[in-house]
């Protein structure tokens, strides 16, 4: 039995939410279906499962790839990509609230080229929200949010590394002190990070290749941790082992340190998402092998994660 009766996910993603709930989490099944279900209070009850209907007609019909994030109001902004490699887009109208209609395909005027995969975070400044996008060639491309207006900037070439890489995965988040975190996956499996150099300020340079001495990595997603913990990066191995990392204090360049996601070393699996939930407590999910979805979370007076999947492995 999957975590709260979950149908048979192959892709996620999660938001924290604002107002008066906790986290909502989407997932898409394997004929491309979007399903969601969300949390009625902060660290809370969980709602029931909904369908690809759950914001209304029309939706996307089949969803390929998605990422979630909040905007600089708190409130919630949901990406999905259809098979065309076509952008779609719907967010909240408040913070906890309901949902603005689908726009799309084709939200934020992609230009020529298709979407493989993408990521978000919301940040600080005057780009409160940033949305990554890995173009169907490996390139990685980046608009973001304007504020206070709310509405999207062009799309616009990301960074590249010193070695010009293509990239497969890309992920973010903020570390506890109002600066962004940036990791993206290149295709010999290799991970980079990035950091801003202060709040709403500009990004560093590329670090990498293996960031921290990472092994080869297939999946990544990242999270801010509550209390007195920073950024966390949740990765799944070459292996389909679960790892994660996090840094021992907001902002900080020290770092835990590679370490397995549950004591037996047991799980095996293929897809993970993390958010907050709304009341400083980080929460993961992963997809094993037999697509079964599990999670854990940490709370914000933790000194590590809970490192017990629910359900059991």
């Amino acid at each position: 039995m999957s975590w709260q009766n979950a149908p048979t996910l192959n892709k996620l993603t999660a938001a924290q939410q604002g107002g008066n709930r906790g986290a909502q989490l989407w997932g898409v099944d394997y004929k491309g279906t979007l399903h969601t279900i969300y949390q009625k209070t902060p660290g809370g009850d969980w709602s029931a499962w909904q369908g690809p209907d759950w914001n209304g007609n029309p939706f996307p019909k089949q969803v390929y790839e998605l990422a979630a994030c909040q905007r600089h109001d708190g409130t919630v902004q949901l990406f999905v990509v259809d098979p065309k490699g076509q952008l779609w887009s719907t967010w909240q109208r408040s913070p906890g609230g309901d949902w603005t209609p689908w726009q799309g395909p084709g939200w934020n005027k992609l230009g020529n080229f298709k979407i493989r995969k993408l990521g978000a975070s919301q940040l600080h400044g005057g780009k409160a929200a940033r949305l990554w996008a890995i173009t169907d060639d490996g390139l990685l491309t980046s608009c973001h949010e304007i504020v206070p207006a709310g509405n999207w900037s062009p799309w616009s070439d990301w960074t590249k590394t010193t070695e010009n890489n293509r990239w497969i995965e890309v992920t973010a988040c903020k570390q506890g002190d109002g600066k962004g975190a940036l990791w993206g996956l290149d295709d010999k499996l290799q991970l980079w990070g990035m950091g801003q150099t202060s709040a709403g300020g500009d990004w560093g340079g590329w670090a990498g290749p293996k960031w921290l001495n990472s092994p080869r990595i297939r999946n990544i997603a990242a999270v801010e941790q509550g209390g007195q913990k920073g950024a966390c990066i949740w990765a799944l191995q070459e292996d389909y082992t679960v790892m994660f990392n996090y840094q021992t204090a907001p902002g900080k360049d020290t770092w835990f340190g590679w370490a397995s996601g549950d004591f037996d070393n047991k799980m095996r699996a293929y897809e993970v998402t993390a958010a907050g939930q709304n009341n400083g407590c980080a929460r993961v999910w992963v997809i094993d092998m037999k697509q079964v979805l599990h999670s854990q979370q940490v709370d914000p007076g933790s000194k590590d994660w809970e490192r017990f999947w629910t359900p059991p492995v």
